[in-house]
C-alpha cells in the first residue's frame, strides 16, 4: 500500500521551563524514521507528511495517490489540536489510522473527560476538595506544565501554581485531589473487542528522596531517561492480583466503548491505599518510540504481549484498514 506518514517534529530539548515545553508533545526524527522504516520494512510505500500549516494541502495533494494516513501529528495549536490531521482526512475522505476529530477534541479536554466517564460510573480522581491537590493544565499532553511542585498543600501553595501556569498555558487550570498510591497505564490494540495490552505500573522510587510519586516532567524528562536499568521505572507486566486486573481490564475496554476509540490508545489510572480506582486520563495518540533503551510505555506493553516494533505499527494499521475495508 502507499501510506502517507504525518507528523510533528520536536525541534527543541526538554526543558523544565514550562514556557519552552511548545513542541514537547512532538516526535523526534529518529522516532518518525523509526515508524516510516517499520511500514516500509511491511512492504508499505511510504509518504512522509510534516503537518504544519500547510498540511491540509500536502494530504489534497496525495489523495489518489495514498491508500491511508498513519496519523501520529499531535497538532499545532489550540484546544482541539489533535483533531486537525483527522478532519482534513475526513475533509478528503482519506482514510487513517487512530480516533476520529470529535474523540480526539473530547479527550484533551480532562475535565469533560472525567465527567463523561462519571455518567457512566467511571470513577476519576475528585476535584477541588482538600489538601494536598495537584495543579495541572487542563489542555495538555506529555506531562507539560506537571513538575514536582505540582503538588500544593495549601493555599499559598495552590494560589502560586495557578498564577505559573495561568501565564505560561491558554485554557483551563485543572485541580485535583493528589492521591497517594500507585500509578498504572494501560495500553490498548483494537476496535470493536479491544486487546489490552500487559498493564504497566509506573514506578517512583527511583526518584530523589522527598519528591512526589507523580508522573511529572522531571520524572519523565529527566530521571527515567538516565537511568541505566530500565526497569527500575515500571513493572510490565504489573504485580497486582487478577481481581484488580479485570477490573482494570474491563474499565479500559468501556472506557474505549465510551469514548469510540479506534486502533489504540493508552489510559493512566490511580490506585489509593483503600484500592479504589481511578480514571486520570486517556491518550489517543499513545508515543511510540522504537528505541527498547527508552521508556516509552505503549511499545513496552506490546513488546510483553510478544509484538516487535514492526508488528505493533503493522497492527495498528491493519486495524484501521479493517475499520474501512481496505484489503
Amino acid at each position: 500500500m502507499n501510506v502517507a506518514l504525518a507528523y510533528n517534529v520536536k525541534k527543541s530539548k526538554p526543558s523544565a521551563d514550562p514556557k519552552k515545553q511548545t513542541d514537547l508533545e512532538f516526535d523526534s526524527m529518529s522516532v518518525i524514521n523509526g515508524v516510516r522504516e517499520a511500514l516500509q520494512s511491511l512492504g508499505h510505500t511510504v509518504f512522509l507528511v510534516e503537518a504544519d500549516e500547510n498540511a491540509f494541502f500536502k494530504l489534497k495533494e496525495l489523495k489518489g495517490k495514498v491508500d491511508i494516513v498513519f496519523n501520529m501529528a499531535e497538532g499545532l495549536w489550540g484546544d482541539a489540536r489533535e483533531s486537525q490531521v483527522p478532519i482534513f482526512c475526513e475533509v478528503l475522505k482519506i482514510p487513517y489510522t487512530h480516533s476520529g476529530p470529535t474523540t480526539n477534541a473530547i479527550k484533551l479536554d480532562k475535565e469533560f473527560t472525567k465527567l463523561i466517564l462519571k455518567g457512566a460510573g467511571i470513577a476519576s480522581v475528585p476535584g477541588d476538595t482538600k489538601f494536598p491537590l495537584i495543579v495541572k493544565p487542563n489542555k495538555e499532553g506529555s506531562s507539560k506544565g506537571i513538575m514536582d511542585k505540582s503538588v500544593v498543600k495549601n493555599k499559598q501553595e495552590l494560589d502560586r501554581q495557578i498564577k505559573e501556569l495561568s501565564k505560561t498555558f491558554d485554557g483551563d487550570i485543572l485541580v485535583e485531589e493528589y492521591i497517594e498510591g500507585r500509578e498504572f497505564t494501560v495500553g490498548v490494540l483494537g476496535n470493536k473487542n479491544p486487546q489490552v495490552l500487559p498493564i504497566v505500573e509506573q514506578k517512583f522510587d527511583f526518584l530523589p528522596k522527598g519528591m512526589n510519586k507523580i508522573a511529572s516532567f522531571e520524572l519523565k524528562w529527566l530521571y527515567e531517561d538516565s537511568l541505566k536499568n530500565l526497569s527500575e521505572a515500571y513493572d510490565c507486566p504489573a504485580r497486582i492480583d487478577k481481581k484488580l486486573e479485570r477490573e482494570i481490564v474491563n474499565t479500559s475496554k468501556k472506557i474505549c466503548r465510551l469514548l469510540d476509540i479506534r486502533d489504540c490508545a493508552r489510559i493512566d489510572y490511580r490506585l489509593d491505599k483503600e484500592g479504589k480506582l481511578y480514571f486520570l486520563e486517556i491518550n489517543t495518540l499513545p508515543g511510540i518510540n522504537p528505541d527498547e533503551n527508552m521508556v516509552n510505555y505503549f511499545p513496552l506493553a506490546a513488546r510483553t504481549a510478544g509484538l516487535s516494533f514492526k508488528e505493533m505499527i503493522g497492527k495498528i494499521l491493519s486495524l484501521a484498514c479493517e475499520r474501512y475495508g481496505i484489503g
